[in-house]
């Protein structure tokens, strides 16, 4: 009975500690994620404009299409192939790459790594350089003390003996 007792027990501990730990998990992802984008957005992407992107994470990439413009994309999985991968190819069922209809990026050669969209937003540069500020891709300026100005200041005059 006693044995049992403390069984019970060890598994309500270990319930609770693992729902603390994904709460502390899910906050910490809220904490990088600026308040006004959302991991759901649903913007599509011109295939054929992509231009460049940028992995912030296993699951997150910044994606510049035709005209300088930005797109926050949210994967549904993460993937270890996306911060290694060179390139990514798209495999949609038309000519826009948008979070749902199936739309996949594909990381590998022989497209055997890819995964699912969860979200698309279209971004300003500010908000672009805040996320690459915030995953650590690109460093914040040094805050420096300003010089201070040089000053038509007293001039020493040196005065003859008293005496």
């Amino acid at each position: 009975m006693g044995c049992m007792k403390q069984q019970i027990k060890q598994k309500i501990i270990l319930v609770i500690s693992s729902s603390l730990l994904a709460s502390c998990a899910t906050a910490e992802r809220e904490s990088r994620m600026p308040r006004d984008l959302t991991e759901s957005g649903s913007d599509c992407i011109s295939i054929r404009t992509i231009r460049d992107y940028t992995p912030l994470d296993r699951s997150r990439l910044l994606i510049e299409g035709g005209g300088k413009r930005l797109y926050y994309v949210t994967l549904v999985l993460s993937s270890f192939q996306l911060r290694s991968s060179h390139q990514i190819g798209v495999d949609s069922r038309d000519a826009w790459l948008c979070p749902y209809g199936g739309d996949r990026l594909v990381f590998s050669t022989f497209g055997d790594a890819s995964a699912g969209i969860r979200g698309i937003t279209r971004i300003t540069p500010e908000q672009a350089e805040d996320l690459l500020y915030r995953y650590g891709k690109k460093e914040r300026p040094e805050l420096q003390d300003p010089v201070p100005p040089e000053l038509d200041g007293a001039e020493v005059e040196e005065l003859g003996e008293v005496g």
